[in-house]
Parts: structure tokens; C-alpha cells; sequence
């Protein structure tokens, strides 16, 4: 199992940044978690939407979604004069076809929009992707949003999009080989957490800890303060092995 950092900002991409977009790749399986401002263009460094077997939209905060558009544009338009391709696999919260196409001007737009994927609700608890086999549960965060489990090949990556401190997402990530965890608030700022419905690094390593997990990645940083390094010191304190997502690195999970 194959992890490439598409984007790891957020509320906004800085230059040269991306919002949240992480491509797993698996028994040659693809799948896309989140689709933020930016993350089409990373992806075209690594492939293209034609590429993709599934993607996951973890909740309905714009940092997390936006870029579905120009990747449906890329879908529809990316081939031509060679007809679209079947419809992509697409997990999402109940509801978010409605809540995507409401946002384009016009019935056949949004008709169009939504014809090219094939929705299925985050709120199911489990799905698939080829082999790869995902499992879903709600984290703590104003918005429901789904922290997401992908196994295949006896390899196990949690994301656990955002959230605040979760018991649910730390057995989710219980043992699992790579945690990609938000660590989105300032050290200091634990008081905030609840909330807003995010993690210091400081937390994040602490839930990695408890949940016994065999590595750490540290992503979703807050884009005006750039707070990474301070996010990962504090992090090593609560436990052992401690990365900071790169954008356009692949790692091993």
C-alpha cells in the first residue's frame, strides 16, 4: 500500500499547497480521500481522474471538497471526443449529491454533475473499492465528518480527517500500520478542541499512543500560522514515531 500527499492545508492552500487530498494506492486499486482546492492540479503530477477507482469526501467543509468540480470537468471533458467513463465510486455523507450539485446554476448541469459518480453513504459503516476494503466512522467535529479505514494486502492506513479528541477513531486506528491524523490547532489551544472539532499535535500524538498505532503522520496544518514544526515536536513527546505529511512524497504504509 502506496501513500501519496496531494495537499495537507487548510482553510486555504498557500502557494505552491494544497487543502486535503491523499492518494492510496492498493492491489492496483486507487482511491482519492478528500479533493480540496489544488489537489486536481498535484494529482495530474502522479495521474489523472481517469485514474481513480473511489473517492472519499470525509464531510461537507469546502477545504475538503472543491475540487470535485474541475475533477468532474476532467471526467467529462478530460477525453473528448471519447465518451465519459462509467461513473466513479464516490463515499460521501448522506445527502452530498444534492448538497454538490445544488451549487451548479442549472437542472442539466447538476444532472450532468452528479451522473458521473455513483454515490454511497459515508453513514454505511463499511464499503469497497476492488479489494481494498473500507470502514468509516463518525469523528467529533461540528460538521459529521468520517474518519476512514483502508485495508488491503494485510496493510491498514487510518485517516481521521477532522476531529477533535474521539474514542471512536482510536479504535478505529487501533494497531494500524500508518495513522494520518489532523493536527490542525496551536499547542496551547487544547481548551479549543472540543469545540471546533480539531487536535493539537500534541493530542494527536497522545491518541496515537492510546490507540497503539505503529506510525504517525501529522497533516491538516492551519495555513496562516505554519505551525508544523512545533505540531511535530510536541507530538514526539506523547509518542514515538512521528512524520509530517510532505506534499508530493509517496510513502510506504
Amino acid at each position: 500500500m502506496k501513500l501519496t500527499i496531494l495537499g495537507k492545508w487548510s482553510p486555504y492552500p498557500p502557494a505552491g499547497g494544497a487543502c486535503p487530498g491523499y492518494l492510496v494506492e492498493a492491489d492496483g486499486v486507487r482511491i482519492l480521500l478528500d479533493c480540496g482546492s489544488g489537489v486536481v492540479s498535484s494529482l495530474h503530477r502522479f495521474g489523472t481522474a481517469f485514474d481513480l477507482n473511489a473517492i472519499v469526501i470525509s464531510h461537507l467543509h469546502p477545504d475538503h471538497f472543491t475540487d470535485i468540480y474541475p475533477l468532474r470537468n476532467e471526467l467529462a471533458y478530460g477525453r473528448l471526443p471519447d465518451p465519459p467513463p462509467i461513473p466513479v465510486l464516490l463515499f460521501a455523507p448522506a445527502g452530498a449529491a444534492g448538497y454538490l450539485a445544488a451549487c451548479l446554476p442549472k437542472p442539466e448541469s447538476r444532472q450532468e454533475f452528479t451522473a458521473g459518480f455513483t454515490f454511497r453513504a459515508l453513514e454505511d459503516g463499511v464499503g469497497n473499492a476492488g479489494g481494498v476494503r473500507l470502514r468509516f466512522v463518525l469523528t467529533s467535529h461540528p460538521m459529521p465528518c468520517h474518519g476512514v479505514e483502508v485495508s488491503a494486502g494485510g496493510r491498514r492506513l487510518v485517516y481521521s480527517a477532522d476531529t477533535g479528541p474521539c474514542e471512536a477513531l482510536e479504535r478505529l486506528a487501533a494497531g494500524c500500520d500508518l495513522f494520518l491524523c489532523e493536527s490542525t490547532l496551536m499547542e496551547g489551544d487544547e481548551h479549543l478542541s472540543g469545540q471546533l472539532g480539531h487536535l493539537t499535535g500534541g493530542m494527536a500524538g497522545a491518541a496515537a499512543q492510546r490507540a497503539g498505532v505503529q506510525r504517525l503522520m501529522l497533516t491538516h496544518f492551519f495555513t496562516p500560522r505554519h505551525a508544523v514544526k512545533e505540531s511535530s515536536a510536541a507530538a514526539a513527546k506523547e509518542f514515538g514515531d512521528v512524520r509530517v505529511a510532505d506534499e508530493g512524497v509517496t510513502y510506504e504504509v
